[in-house]
């Protein structure tokens, strides 16, 4: 077993995506099938889902695996999980061995948010701006998926609810009742009522069983822009209430040009009020996904957003995800030079404003940065 490249994940989770797609996990770049057309157990065997799992075992990345290479490249946290071996080890392990253990779920993209940086895969909001029908799972592919699940409900140890928004899709609330001594982590955007939201309550029921993440990198207004249709005080709310509980939260926050440049501000409001822990993501630099990345960025932005690390670093070193922005500082210290244009940053802006209004804009609640642009 090559310990830099063997991930279990392909051996034991279900990742499943709004329009059906069955994947090893969020990050694989490619499906294995598509539940609406194909028979769940046919998708785990599959030539595809039997040819990476022989590449894991010739110790090779499979090109399914390519942003974990390549996050892994830049010193960049990736989904790669070779823990998970231990589920594995009473097993020979070949190019068909499958156990359940793990499910990531996203039954459709049923969300009341639409995010500046997400788009219709993830958000019936964006969805419905875009004038697209709304991503979901054919009732015969659920129901088949459901099945396999009650026939593992034994090896199933670990179930996480995404979306979407997973507190607004009612197969969450089938599943919870299907598995009732299983770990469920719930990643919502907290911006439902927490104490009328039935499933909200369901988690809430089963005590240390459930854990909840939180999508959250800016604070205030900030919050708002990014997270259109959001309410910064029904968010707060919820916080409180999660914190009355004894609750704690996690955040998984977004490294983006929205974030970046006010670190402290979002590391005050974190600290505050507890958060268990944060998990930063980077936005892809290339590509689709990099309408707001940092590494875009002309040189004196990028100077700018190594010293808000420096500053966030400085006053809460060794706080919870610290080591991440570290991270980031010095691949943005590597990059430095490397040709870049603000063109792009405010031609997306300007789309996004156009497609989704908010009663303020980029410039009003960005003002220094967005004269950076500018003049950049």
């Amino acid at each position: 077993m090559n310990n830099d490249t063997f991930c279990a994940l392909p051996f034991t989770e279900i990742f499943l995506y709004p329009n059906g797609d069955i994947k090893p996990c969020c990050s694989a770049v490619m499906s294995l099938g598509n539940l609406n057309t194909d028979n769940i157990q046919d998708i785990l065997q599959s030539d595809t889902a039997k040819d990476v799992r022989q590449n894991i075992l010739d110790g090779k990345w499979h090109p399914l695996c390519e942003q974990c290479k390549r996050q892994e490249q830049q010193g960049v946290r990736s989904e790669r999980q070779p823990e998970y071996s231990n589920v594995l080890k009473d097993l020979e392990l070949t190019n068909s061995t499958f156990k359940l253990e793990r499910l990531d779920l996203r039954w459709s993209n049923t969300c009341n948010l639409s995010c500046v940086y997400c788009y219709e895969g993830f958000s019936s909001k964006w969805a419905s701006i875009k004038g697209i029908p709304i991503n979901d799972v054919k009732k015969t592919g659920e129901e088949s998926l459901l099945d396999l699940i009650k026939e593992n409900t034994e090896s199933v140890s670990t179930v996480m609810l995404l979306g979407g928004e997973p507190l607004l899709q009612k197969q969450n609330s089938t599943l919870i009742d299907i598995l009732p001594n299983v770990n469920f982590y719930c990643l919502t955007n907290l911006s439902v009522p927490m104490k009328t939201n039935k499933i909200a309550q369901k988690l809430l029921e089963r005590g240390s069983w459930s854990q909840f993440g939180v999508s959250i990198e800016t604070v205030g207004d900030r919050f708002e822009y990014v997270r259109r249709n959001a309410s910064w005080d029904l968010f707060t709310d919820n916080v409180k209430y999660f914190n009355e509980m004894g609750k704690p939260l996690e955040a998984h926050s977004l490294y983006s040009i929205y974030s970046a440049f006010n670190l402290v501000e979002f590391y005050d409001f974190i600290l505050e009020h507890k958060f268990l822990n944060i998990f930063w993501n980077l936005l892809e630099s290339a590509g689709e996904n990099s309408k707001a990345s940092v590494f875009r960025l002309p040189k004196k932005l990028k100077d700018k957003a190594i010293q808000e690390i420096d500053r966030c670093a400085e006053k809460y070193k060794g706080e919870i995800g610290i080591h991440h922005l570290e991270g980031y500082k010095n691949n943005l210290v590597n990059q430095i030079d490397n040709e870049s244009t603000t063109e792009y940053h405010l031609n997306e802006i300007k789309s996004l404003e156009i497609l989704q209004p908010y009663n303020k804009t980029f410039s009003d609640v960005w003002p220094k940065l967005y004269k950076g642009l500018v003049k950049c």
